[in-house]
Parts: structure tokens; sequence; C-alpha cells
């Protein structure tokens, strides 16, 4: 016979059983679902500033900011949200940008992160590894950001990214954007396989024309994976069909291809592919099948400058008006590089260096960017420069698909009200941090600017999306005759830009209507859950606790951990059922 006992005790021992299933384990390090790729929401939280301290010796520190168009890999010890990783790889990085910075007296470089360089075993939460963004040439700190969150909203792989303010042995960098690399981790959280190739062309054959049968005649591929298995790659046969008007579907991912450059489209985004540096994308062959991947967006919104020789004739058919002669010629926007430096600011944060230079374009609402056209959406080049989208657009069919998800972008997401939702949460959660940011390029009024006004990334948005309307419809027909290439300007100069300095007089980041990512309204500020966070005394951001910052983050529970909670809550539910039936019989 069973004992009372007996039977409170079991019932005690079962209780705690899932008291400590429920409330404990998802708490102490466990790691949650997808442990592989945690970092995408414990790193790069979009609802919060991730804090990034670098410690490196003070002489490599030195030694990289005086010698960074090296790229020299020093070791450091990197914390994150207060986890610290030791050991770690450290870089500058960057192509134009990095020479501009340097050629300037700035030295606010981009930076790479390698967490597993010296120890292939580390990781942090799965990453790998991470870039961090120094937004040269944006003072809006917003293109990239805004650019990958269209890319997710078109159901591209895009990378990981959020705002990071950095420190470096104690001392304030500034703020940045982090973005996940694309590498093994990127291809097996985006793909489930990273038995694939990768590559990142930039230079010769990154036009993707044919050249010849060997692949050792196109340099500029950039293979980054299965180096030594390259001859099964179907990168040639890929090459001939599109040049050639073969059965592309065989050798690319047809669909994901047209929305990714109708988003590049709808963003102006000609430091790319469509422009004439033919680079900034990678692609992924998996299984013979070509996918493309979206990568820096910086001088996305018309910031790189249309043109390179084109001279884009519009004309207005609801008028009825024959072309004319208005031209919207890059060169035009374009301002010539002199020979002065750039001045990052000091102390006063009223003072920013200007950041602008080879290719960028000033005026954020250039007719040339928002007329920029949707038919052959190219600069500096021609159309049957670029194979593989003219091979998609010489397709009825495609161009059919490839208007369509221009259509879906014009009317929800490249629409004033998206866009000022994301720059209103961005600017609620960021503003501190810029105020605060010793290094940047422009000014707290430059980047406040961005948010709301005439000159302001919705006010594009208005525009841009009514342009590719009205050029799907026929209303505005945009005709570019491309001239060749455009001559390349001095890299070792910068040229200046008037940038609008006042703040629009209608804006205050306080009232800012706070949103989800998908830019609905919600009832209260998102950072974190908590207030926004105010600079202290020294001008530097206060920072939370850091054991309080890491309760804060994410948790996502993985299937096993709600199996085992549902089976002891099972479990405790027979028990109690088992002991009203024990008591009731007298036992």
């Amino acid at each position: 016979m069973i004992k009372t006992r007996v039977v409170y005790l079991s019932m005690a021992i079962l209780l705690l059983l899932f008291v400590v299933m429920y409330a404990v384990l998802p708490n102490v390090g466990i790691e949650t679902k997808n442990t592989e790729f945690s970092y995408e929401t414990i790193v790069f939280n979009k609802n919060k500033v991730t804090t990034i301290d670098i410690e490196i010796a003070e002489e490599d520190w030195a030694d990289m900011l005086e010698n960074a168009a090296a790229e020299e890999l020093k070791k450091a010890n990197i914390t994150v949200n207060g986890k610290k990783m030791e050991n770690v790889a450290i870089r500058t990085k960057g192509n134009l940008s990095l020479r501009s910075v340097v050629a300037s007296d700035s030295d606010r470089y981009s930076l790479k992160i390698d967490f597993d360089y010296y120890d292939d075993t580390q990781s942090l939460y799965g990453l790998k590894k991470i870039n961090l963004n120094n937004n040269y040439s944006d003072s809006t700190l917003m293109r990239e950001y805004i650019s990958y969150e269209l890319m997710e909203q078109m159901g591209l792989p895009t990378p990981a990214h959020s705002y990071m303010y950095v420190t470096v042995n104690g001392e304030e960098r500034g703020l940045f954007l982090g973005v996940e690399a694309v590498d093994e981790t990127f291809l097996a959280n985006n793909y489930g396989s990273n038995d694939g190739f990768l590559f990142k062309p930039d230079g010769t054959g990154s036009d993707l024309k044919y050249i010849s049968d060997d692949i050792a005649d196109y340099t500029g591929i950039g293979l980054k994976t299965n180096e030594g298995n390259i001859d099964q790659s179907k990168f040639i046969e890929m090459i001939e069909a599109i040049n050639n008007g073969n059965n592309i579907e065989k050798y690319i991912d047809v669909d994901e291809m047209l929305r990714y450059f109708a988003v590049n489209t709808a963003l102006v985004n000609l430091d790319s592919y469509q422009g004439n540096m033919k680079h900034n994308y990678y692609l992924y062959e998996d299984g013979g099948v070509f996918s493309i991947i979206p990568w820096d967006y910086n001088m996305s919104f018309g910031g790189f400058g249309v043109g390179g020789g084109d001279n884009n004739q519009i004309q207005d058919n609801a008028n009825m008006k024959a072309p004319n002669d208005a031209q919207i010629n890059d060169k035009s926007e374009m301002k010539p590089p002199n020979n002065g430096k750039q001045q990052r600011p000091n102390g006063d944060r009223n003072q920013g260096g200007l950041n602008m230079g080879f290719g960028m374009s000033g005026d954020l609402m250039a007719d040339s960017a928002i007329n920029f056209s949707v038919t052959t959406p190219v600069s500096g080049t021609a159309l049957e420069e670029r194979p593989l989208l003219n091979a998609l657009l010489s397709n009825d069919e495609y161009r059919a698909k490839y208007e369509g998800y221009l259509e879906e972008l014009a009317t929800n997401y490249l629409t004033e009200d998206y866009v000022k939702n994301i720059t209103k949460q961005l600017a609620l959660l960021i503003t501190t941090y810029v105020e605060a940011d010793p290094t940047k390029f422009s000014t707290t009024e430059q980047f406040i600017e961005a948010v709301e006004g005439e000159n302001s990334l919705p006010e594009f948005a208005k525009q841009r999306s009514e342009s590719i309307l009205k050029q799907l419809s026929g209303e505005l027909v945009v005709e570019a005759t491309s001239q060749g290439n455009m001559e390349m300007p001095n890299l070792d100069a910068i040229g200046d830009m008037d940038i609008p300095m006042q703040r629009p007089e209608d804006f205050d980041p306080s009232q800012a209507p706070p949103f989800n990512q998908n830019g609905d309204n919600q009832g209260e500020r998102s950072n974190g859950g908590g207030p926004m966070q105010r600079p202290d005394q020294n001008g530097g951001p206060m920072w939370p606790n850091q054991g309080d910052e890491q309760l804060k983050q994410e948790i996502v529970i993985d299937n096993n951990t709600i199996l085992t909670v549902i089976v002891c809550f099972a479990l405790l539910i027979v028990a109690l059922l088992f002991v009203f039936k024990f008591k009731r019989r007298g036992r």
C-alpha cells in the first residue's frame, strides 16, 4: 500500500522538475532553436544597439590605422554585449570607401572581425565573422539598413544586420552598422548547405560576359569556397547560357534574380552589377544552380550617382509632350574631386566632416535617381554589357515578372509611409548614439534630415515609387543611351558636396511612432523593451549593466525543451489526478 507521504513526495519532485524545466533551463546558457545560428537574434537584435568592445595592443591598433590600406590582420579580444571572445582577428576593410578614408583626415575605417581565424572551433553564437561598416558616403546612416530590409521583404537571402556602438581600448569609436559576413555559416543558415561554390565577382569576368571555356581566364570571379573542386562547377555552362540565349533556368534561380534586380533597380543601387563597377554581389552555386546574394548598400538610394555617360531622356506621355532636350546627366551630379582633405569632426558635434567622395551624388532627390530607368536599368554601361540582366529582361515572361515585382515594391515597400516608419524607428533607436559618435563623417543634423522633410529617405521613396509606377504604365518614358564607361576620378582625393545642415522644423524623435519590423504601429517604444538610452555626462552612451543586457537577450526555446516541458506538465496533471482519487478512496 502506498503511503500518503510517498505520494506527496513524488508530487513535490515532479513539481520541482517542472519548475526547473520551465523557468530555469532556458536562461542558463543552453543553446536555443537553431543553436548554430542563434546570433541572428542575440547579436543582430534590431530593437537595440549592440555594444562591441575591442581590446587590442596599442601598437597594433596604431599600426592598423597608419597602414589601413594593407588590411593586415591583428589579434584582439572582442566583447559583444558582455560576452568576451579572446584571440580574435581584426582588420580594416573596404574598397573605394577604404581608399577614400585613407586619403582623408579621418581614421574611421570599416572593420572585419574574424572570430575563428586563430581557433576554427570558436564562434559567437554560431557567427564566425562580422563586418562593422562605417556608413561612409551616407549621412542618413540608413541606406544600407533599409535596403537589406526591402531585400528581406522580397524573400531574398540577406545578411543579418543591426546597429552597433564600438569602443577600442575603452575609447569610443562610434556607431557602425554590423553586417553578417557571407560565408559558410551564412550559406548553411540560408540554403541548408555550404557544400557549393560561393563567388564574389569583382574584376575580369565580374560582368559575366563570355571570355573562354577556361575558368582560369575569369580572374575576377572571386571563388570563396570549395576551391579544390572548381572543375566540378557549372560556372562556364552558366556563362554560356546567359550569353547565348540558352535555357537559363537550368543554371540560375530566375525568380530570385528577378526579385533581386527589381529591388536593386527600385533603390537605384548602382555601385553594383548594374553600374560601371560591376561588383558588390555574391553568386552561390548549389547543385549547378546559381543564386544571387545582395551586398554593400551604403550607396543605394541613388548615392553612387546615375550615369557614367548616360543621357536619360524623359518623356511625359500623360501630357503628350514630345521628347525634349532636358537631360539627366550623371556627370552633372558628380562633383569633381579636389585636393582638399576631408575634415572629420572633433569634440563639437555640430561640425561634421563631409563624407562624400568618388562617384557620389550629394543630392538625394536628384532627378537622375528619382527617374532612373526601370526598362534599361543600367548606368555607365549598356544593358548588353550585363548579360545576366540582359538575358532576364530580353525574355517577355521574365520581364513581366520583373515589372510585377517592381510594382509590388512601389506599392507596398518603397513607399513614403513604409520608409517613414523605418526611419522614425531608427531615429528613435540611434539618435543618441549618433550625437555621441566622436568619429562620424557628418553631423547629427544631416542624419536627422534623412528622417523627414523635403530631402529625406521617405520623400525619395515617395517620388521614386511614383516614377516607377508611371514608367510601368507608360505614362513616363525614360530612355537611356549609353556612351561608354565614365572616366574614373582620382581616388586619392575626396570631392566636396554641399549638404543642407538644417534640422526639419517639425521633427521630434521622441514623438516618433514606434513600429515593429513589419512597419506596424506598436503601443510603446522599441528599444530592447526599455526606454531610449541617453549619453552619460561625458557624452558617451550610458550602457545598461552587462549582466542585465545578457538576460534581456531574446531566447528562442528549441523544440526539445518545449516537448520536455509538455511531458512534465502532463505527468504533473496525471499525478494530481492520482492523488485526488487516492484521497477519495481513503488510502
